[in-house]
């Protein structure tokens, strides 16, 4: 049950210090590929290509229409390309023929496949006869000389199965904590959190509200948030009297968009709540290969990467009640909350 009064309840002395849980984190690394990650399934094709299913028959009646255009070019037959365009911009409309090799050709012209569909429809039909005929002058011939198969359709969505990882993340923290005994918590109301131990919110759609209203309720500022648009943290559990609130952030490598998220989750431990009613921890639980890169020989640090690990040693230092963790230092954070239960 959490506790209203003032008086902030801390950990047991004898629980690992912050600094050393980041160290067993580095020693332990995160695994070059995580079964989690893996993507189960996710078959767009048929395993069979003698019985294509219906996105392999778009994509092949897509084609033959595209063929069809470049026979009516060559005729002259202004009708015949009208129609080949016609029946062109139906097909797109398809569920999954953005995986198509004339769909992902679009960006070669600069317009993506989600741009395509912003145009109305006359639009989409003004530019499929440009982009048909490029894609004829460009790649048809080529792909027909190789051979088109259905294969480049799976290939396609394989390609973009990354951009599902974010959310597994999410996913994987929860499985942990329902490994450690913890529960979702339902139904999703203050008087349910403050009544159940051990539980978990994710701060989706449908737990957004509650974690709003348990910060309200309990005086907790969450100042990290400030400037980020209120960008909320991933997960908040409940052990006792203590509250956790989870930034989890899957990354793989260095470079583009991914030194301001290092950046963020840093920062995310470099703050307290004094003022809040309740004990609160930050955790940063950051899993992926990125996080092995603060394991390598500091001769052999990126320079970036040398300052980012600088800065979770200094925020580890400053706040002695968060943590930054992997896969492993997650786990044994939770265990660790268990054995002093």
């Amino acid at each position: 049950m959490i506790y209203t009064d003032k008086k902030l309840v801390y950990l047991h002395k004898n629980m690992l210090k912050n600094t050393d849980l980041f160290q067993l984190s580095l020693k332990n690394p995160e695994p070059l590929i995580d079964d989690f990650y893996v993507k189960k399934g996710g078959l767009i094709i048929s395993d069979n290509p003698n019985s294509p299913n219906g996105l392999m028959k778009t994509n092949r009646d897509l084609l033959d229409n595209i063929t069809a255009f470049r026979i009516a070019k060559d005729v002259h037959n202004i009708k015949m390309m009208d129609h080949a365009v016609i029946n062109t911009q139906e097909l797109m409309q398809e569920k999954g023929v953005n995986y198509s090799e004339f769909s992902s050709f679009l960006s070669i012209i600069d317009v993506s496949y989600s741009i395509y569909h912003t145009l109305s429809k006359n639009e989409q039909i003004e530019f499929l006869k440009i982009a048909i005929k490029k894609y004829i002058e460009m790649r048809h011939p080529i792909y027909l000389n190789h051979g088109y198969t259905a294969t480049s359709l799976q290939v396609g969505k394989d390609a973009k199965s990354h951009k599902s990882s974010g959310m597994l993340g999410i996913i994987k923290g929860a499985s942990i904590l329902d490994n450690f005994s913890y529960s979702k918590l339902k139904p999703l109301n203050l008087n349910s959190f403050n009544s159940q131990n051990k539980i978990y919110i994710l701060t989706d759609k449908d737990g957004k509200k509650l974690f709003k209203e348990i910060l309200k309720k309990y005086k907790i500022d969450l100042k990290w948030s400030s400037g980020r648009e209120k960008k909320m943290p991933d997960i908040l559990f409940k052990n006792g009297s203590d509250i956790y609130i989870v930034e989890q952030k899957h990354m793989k490598e260095l470079g583009g968009g991914q030194d301001k998220q290092v950046t963020e989750i840093i920062n995310f431990i470099s703050y307290s709540e004094g003022k809040s009613l309740v004990k609160v921890h930050y955790v940063t639980f950051l899993d992926g290969l990125y996080f092995n890169l603060f394991t390598k020989k500091n001769s052999f640090l990126d320079g970036k990467v040398k300052n980012q690990l600088v800065s979770i040693k200094k925020n580890l230092e400053n706040q002695p009640s968060n943590y930054f963790v992997n896969t492993f230092g997650f786990n044994k954070l939770l265990k660790e909350i268990k054995n002093k239960e």
